[in-house]
């Protein structure tokens, strides 16, 4: 059965491109003073990564192919959003990093971590692979993914969590090209779907570190 949207569903494509438009401006004015989040709820959708390579595709059914499949920007290989699944796009300065994108993605992870622990889930990080895991009856299973783009020194992308979205939508793709972990979902794991209280707790979180204009 699909599960219903949790929010108001938005189109991929719309967000690639107000991500460009705001990425545009910082560039074009040299604002480092404002910087954005932008919180989503997505229509089915596969995105791939620079870094993806078809075969991480399996055989889809008559269903899934109906699913749009895009080649995007970021970081990363092939992954799936849809409803159910909180997607955050970063349009930061990397200046607040020390200009250092392995401690942008060290903040990202910790912050998805404390989020978990907050529900009592364990997470984790796996050497050399973006995103955030969990150990189910001995499996290595993936809540959150990770994926950005750096140009100018201004960052775009950011992450998916995965909250109650319908995890078959990924048994038809390789997720990140990782043939021998699987997904799961904080539904799956506690048998807790408030996407909007997780959303708050994200902006509340990163509000307190830097002068955020937040779009949801």
């Amino acid at each position: 059965m699909e599960n219903k949207p949790l929010f108001f569903l938005k189109d991929y494509k719309l967000f690639w491109v107000l991500q460009k438009k705001i990425l545009y401006r910082k560039m074009k004015y040299f604002n480092k003073k404002y910087n954005f989040l932008i919180c989503a709820e997505h229509n089915h959708v596969y995105t791939i990564g620079r870094n993806s390579k078809f075969p991480n595709f399996l055989m889809f059914s008559n269903t899934y192919k109906k699913i749009p499949i895009l080649k995007v920007d970021r970081g990363g290989d092939v992954t799936y959003h849809g409803p159910g699944q909180l997607v955050c796009y970063f349009i930061l300065d990397l200046c607040l990093f020390n200009y250092d994108i392995n401690l942008l993605l060290r903040f990202i992870e910790n912050f998805i971590l404390y989020i978990l622990l907050k529900y009592q889930i364990l997470g984790f990080r796996i050497i050399n692979q973006a995103g955030i895991w969990v150990m189910v009856q001995n499996y290595f299973q993936k809540i959150c993914s990770i994926g950005l783009k750096i140009r100018h020194y201004i960052t775009m992308h950011g992450f998916s969590l995965n909250i109650k979205n319908n995890l078959n939508y990924s048994n038809y793709i390789r997720p990140c090209g990782i043939k021998k972990y699987g997904i799961t979902s904080l539904y799956t794991e506690k048998n807790f779907s408030f996407y909007i209280k997780i959303k708050s707790l994200l902006k509340n979180i990163l509000s307190s570190f830097f002068n955020l204009l937040i779009l949801i």
